[in-house]
């Protein structure tokens, strides 16, 4: 359980097990009720890097829509999200993009609730980005994500294609206007020379609409084209770079077991009451004198302690379940 102090009282949030998607999801008691969704998410400056956690008031992402048990503060339900950069420091005010709080008639949400609202995303999505298995749960956003990311940077690619060609070839459009402006002004020059008209003094004139005009300022805007489609070509290396390193298949994260302390209390008929669960150090004496203290510490309040063989505090918690489980169907008669 998550302690978080807000202007409106203490909000006390369980996060629940990490679905398939990576996501989890934070019930809300105390001061605030409702849910919490927080997942891993693509960075704000490359899709194809997930070093950021989106948390969404209520049951899903973002995203999607707003879907209940939205998260209420004196009866009225609020939405809105925030996006925890881990690129930089969470002290710092572009460690986070903070979205709209809003109740659900779209009106902000008055001071106070606001800056409850913030406590309680940014406190879980400080809690998701400490878990020790958060690598496996950026791996498995990245799986789930990484279909609707492909589909939006395949059509960016395409848009960024087309603007970078009709750029090229608005630029050599103004350049060839431009060199038949000037070859065409030199030309009524000569004449004019050869044998003066005041049409062709009218023709030679500056003016808005004029030759001498158009030779002056086509180049520019040829110049403008061409920055324009050297922009263009600079997002399409950026797009297309992101999309082929999503596209390749990622690695798994070492999943590697190491030993957990799971304490709490084995009942009969194979249920577990799990009260905490810690890693346990490496080191086979530091193991033994750690077991031994949180033995007598557990004995006291008539429970036991387990050391389980995971990936993942959550991992080892599961596996004393299911062990239990199946310590039961062994015994029964």
């Amino acid at each position: 359980m998550i302690t978080i102090a807000t202007p409106s009282g203490t909000v006390y949030a369980v996060p629940s097990e990490a679905d398939a998607t990576g996501a989890v999801r934070y019930s809300l008691t105390g001061a605030a009720t409702g849910m919490v969704h927080v997942t891993a998410t693509s960075s704000p400056a490359r899709w194809d890097q997930f070093d950021a956690v989106h948390a969404s008031l209520g049951s899903v992402s973002a995203r999607e829509l707003p879907a209940e048990p939205l998260v209420r503060i004196r009866g009225r339900a609020y939405q809105g999200n925030t996006v925890r950069v881990l690129a930089h420091s969470a002290d710092v005010p572009w460690g986070w993009l903070e979205g709209d709080l809003t109740d659900t008639d779209d009106r902000p949400a008055p001071p106070q609730a606001g800056q409850t609202l913030t406590a309680i995303l940014r406190a879980c999505a400080g809690h998701y980005a400490a878990r020790s298995d958060f690598p496996t749960l950026q791996h498995a956003a990245r799986r789930h994500d990484t279909p609707q990311l492909l589909q939006w940077l395949d059509a960016m690619i395409t848009h960024a294609e087309r603007a970078q060609a009709r750029w090229l070839k608005d630029a050599e459009t103004h350049r060839v206007q431009a060199a038949r402006s000037l070859a065409a002004w030199w030309t009524l020059a000569r004449w004019f020379t050869a044998r003066p008209h005041p049409v062709l003094a009218l023709l030679l004139v500056w003016n808005r609409e004029s030759l001498a005009h158009r030779a002056e300022y086509l180049p520019k805007w040829a110049e403008i084209s061409t920055r324009a489609a050297e922009d263009e070509s600079r997002r399409l290396a950026l797009l297309r770079a992101e999309y082929e390193e999503l596209a390749r298949p990622a690695a798994a994260p070492d999943s590697q077991e190491r030993p957990y302390f799971v304490i709490g209390q084995w009942k009969g008929g194979g249920d577990v009451d799990i009260w905490h669960v810690e890693e346990a150090p490496a080191d086979p004496d530091e193991l033994s004198d750690l077991c031994e203290q949180h033995t007598v510490d557990a004995e006291d309040a008539f429970g036991s302690v387990e050391i389980i063989y995971a990936a993942s505090p959550e991992e080892a918690a599961e596996q004393a379940r299911r062990e239990a489980s199946e310590t039961r169907e062994h015994i029964r008669p």
